[in-house]
Parts: C-alpha cells; sequence; structure tokens
C-alpha cells in the first residue's frame, strides 16, 4: 500500500474512532429513547438548507480554485476543477492541519495536464488568499462581537491569540516561500546534497533531482510573479471566500431554527463561527478533532440551551466534517489520484 493510501486509512480509523467517542457522550446525555425523540421533531427543512450551504461552499471553493488555475491554463475545465476542490476537502479533512488536501490537489491537477509549478502556484496563492480572508473576517467579526463574549467565555483572549498567531505564521511562510527565492533554493538544493551524501541518493538520482528543481522553481516563480499582481483576480478570489465563509458560518444559524428555537442573533451566530474556526486551527489532529467539538460546545452554549447542545453538535459536524469526508472521498476515489501519475508540462 502507498504511503498516501496508509495516510488515508489511518486519518479514517482515527476519525471513526472519534465518531464513536462523540455517539458515546450523546448517549450519555441523552438515552437512545429521548435521542431518537428528538430527532424526530428536528425540522428537516432548515437540514436542507445547511445542506445547500454546503453546497455553496464547496461551489465557491472549486470557483476560486478555477480562477487561480486558469491563470496559467485557460483550457482547464470547470469541471476538473470542482474535482480537484473535493479532493481537497477529503484530504483536508482526514490529515493533521488540513495538511493533506494541496499535495493530492495538485497530484490530480498534473493528471489533468497542468504542470507542477503552476498546480503548486495556484493551489498556494489560493491557501494564502483563504487564510488572509479568514484572518481578516474573524479579526472583524471578534471586534464587533467581542464585548458579547468576554467573561462568558474562558480564556477567550488567549484563544484568540493563539488562532490568529497560527493563521498569520502560516500566511508569513508562505509570502515568505514566494518572495525569497535564494533561500528556498538554498534548502531545497541542501536537501538533495545531503541525501546525496548520506547515500540515499545516487549521483544519477540527484543531477536529475537538481535538473528537475531548476525547472519546476523556475516556471513556479514565473508565474507566482504573474499572479501575485492580479490584483483584480485576488480581489474576485477574496470576495469569493468572503461568501463562501459566510455561508459556512451560517449552518449552526440553520441547525438553531431546525431545532425548533427562535429569535437567534444572525451577527452574533456569524460571529461565533468565525471565532471557532479560528482557534481551532491550531489543534494538530484531524478534523481538529475534540477541539472543534469543544470549541462548537464552549461558544454555541451561548446560544443553544443545554438540552440540545449536544444534538447540535453532532448535526454541525455531521455537515460540516463527516459529509464533506463523504462526498469528497466519492470524488477522491474515482478521480485515479492514487495511481502513478506521468508528468505533464504546461
Amino acid at each position: 500500500m502507498k504511503t498516501e493510501e496508509k495516510r488515508a486509512v489511518k486519518g479514517l480509523v482515527f476519525i471513526a474512532g472519534t465518531f464513536a467517542v462523540l455517539c458515546l457522550w450523546l448517549g450519555k446525555q441523552y438515552g437512545a429513547q429521548s435521542f431518537f425523540e428528538l430527532l424526530k421533531k428536528v425540522r428537516h427543512g432548515w437540514i436542507v438548507a445547511a445542506l445547500g450551504l454546503m453546497l455553496i461552499y464547496w461551489l465557491l471553493e472549486g470557483i476560486g480554485l478555477h480562477l487561480a488555475v486558469r491563470r496559467f491554463v485557460p483550457t482547464q475545465r470547470m469541471g476538473d476543477t470542482l474535482r480537484a476542490a473535493m479532493i481537497g476537502q477529503f484530504f483536508n479533512c482526514i490529515t493533521p492541519f488540513s495538511s493533506g488536501g494541496q499535495p493530492m490537489q495538485a497530484v490530480y491537477l498534473v493528471k489533468k495536464g497542468v504542470s507542477l509549478s503552476f498546480a503548486s502556484c495556484s493551489l498556494m496563492m489560493k491557501f494564502i488568499v483563504y487564510q488572509f480572508v479568514l484572518t481578516i473576517y474573524s479579526a472583524f467579526t471578534l471586534a464587533g462581537c467581542f464585548k458579547t463574549f468576554a467573561g462568558k467565555i474562558p480564556a477567550l483572549g488567549w484563544l484568540s491569540f493563539v488562532g490568529f498567531g497560527v493563521n498569520i505564521f502560516v500566511i508569513v511562510s508562505l509570502l515568505c516561500l514566494g518572495f525569497f527565492r535564494r533561500p528556498t533554493e538554498k534548502l531545497l538544493y541542501g536537501t538533495v546534497s545531503l541525501l546525496t551524501k548520506m547515500r540515499l541518493l545516487s549521483a544519477e538520482k540527484s543531477e536529475k533531482a537538481h535538473k528537475r528543481i531548476e525547472k519546476e522553481l523556475g516556471e513556479f516563480y514565473e508565474s507566482f510573479e504573474q499572479i501575485h499582481k492580479d490584483v483584480v483576480g485576488m480581489m474576485n478570489i477574496s470576495l469569493l471566500t468572503v461568501v463562501q465563509l459566510t455561508a459556512f458560518f451560517l449552518i449552526p444559524l440553520c441547525i438553531f431554527y431546525a431545532l425548533g428555537l427562535q429569535k437567534a442573533d444572525v451577527l452574533m451566530m456569524i460571529c461565533a463561527g468565525a471565532f471557532v474556526l479560528n482557534f481551532t486551527s491550531f489543534v494538530p489532529l484531524p478534523g481538529a478533532a475534540a477541539g472543534a467539538e469543544l470549541g462548537f460546545h464552549t461558544v454555541f452554549g451561548l446560544f443553544f440551551p443545554n438540552a440540545l447542545l449536544g444534538l447540535a453538535i453532532l448535526l454541525w459536524r455531521l455537515l460540516t466534517f463527516y459529509l464533506p469526508i463523504l462526498v469528497g472521498g466519492c470524488f477522491t476515489a474515482t478521480a485515479g489520484v492514487w495511481k502513478k501519475k506521468k508528468q505533464i508540462s504546461a
């Protein structure tokens, strides 16, 4: 079994374990009979609305990535980019820090005829825009609701500081990769030289690796130079990301109404969603396991009564985490990303 497949299997086993723990916790909270009685009262129309918001989230993710890829490959098909976006959803969910999505998206895009350098640059710029918009979005929403949350959420300031710190560190690191070519070259060439000295690479493979690095880095920085000057394109992706995140943050509101509750403060709900997503980004487990559930319990406990909070957590995780794994897994299974790819230059 390939390394990527092993990682996927391990991630899925871990997620199955966390789902089992969540079910056991819910069993203790409610008991089987009470739980199913609550499920019967769920308003299906609002669950359908939440599913619609997830579809919007996925569609905008695909459109944003398509805008980035089309900058270099005008013939790129929207269907292929949407599939790449869903592959990313699947691997982001099953790997720590959502680290597995982009490499597998790059594999699929290369399989579809996009050069590795163009695919890498497009994915990196899409990710930078996403992280930047999320950070700014979270900053504005938190500033607007800080007084409401202060004193009600333990360690609010500390969680906000760490969450913003992680996101800013990621953005700065990626920008350094894009703007500082020499250190990046030294690191890559140095790694190849070290592997050669350790006799893990033959002289022939070392020479090929040097040529490959030179070629891919040349294309990467040429494309990076083009895309970071495309202000209009970056603004379009940024606006799509704002709408995308808003759709995601409105899902708890749909769950709120699905459980028969009334008089929700929409703005506060959006602020709460942004806060949970921001500070769970530093949880080093697939899907921010435990951290996401605890974050939702802590923050949305301000809106949901205790009797319904456990069910709300389950519905939220089913829609925003387990559903992307299921749907993204279907796209991944039919995409052929496990097969050995041929290198195709743009």
